[in-house]
C-alpha cells in the first residue's frame, strides 16, 4: 500500500512538473499591438538592409557600419513596442 502511494504521488509530483512550463508559456503572449510593432520594426530593418546592399551604395566598412546602425535601431525599436 505504502510503494503504490509512493508512486502515486511521484507521478503527480512529474506530471505537476511537466504542466507547469507550459501553463506558463500560454500567459507569456504579447499583445496583437506588440506583434504589430514589431513587423514594423522588422519591416524598417529589410528597409535599411536592402538599401545598404544596392547596387551603388557603399562598399566595405562602411556597409558594415549601416548594417549595425539598422541593427541597433531595429533592437531599440522592439523594445520601445507595446507589451
Amino acid at each position: 500500500m505504502k510503494a503504490t502511494l509512493m508512486r502515486t504521488t511521484l507521478a503527480l509530483v512529474l506530471v505537476g512538473g511537466l504542466a507547469a512550463p507550459a501553463l506558463q508559456a500560454k500567459a507569456r503572449k504579447h499583445s496583437p499591438a506588440h506583434a504589430a510593432a514589431v513587423q514594423k520594426c522588422g519591416e524598417a530593418y529589410e528597409a535599411a538592409a536592402a538599401a545598404a546592399h544596392a547596387p551603388n551604395s557603399p562598399k566595405g566598412s562602411a556597409r558594415h557600419r549601416a548594417m549595425h546602425a539598422a541593427a541597433e535601431a531595429k533592437k531599440a525599436c522592439i523594445a520601445k513596442a507595446p507589451k
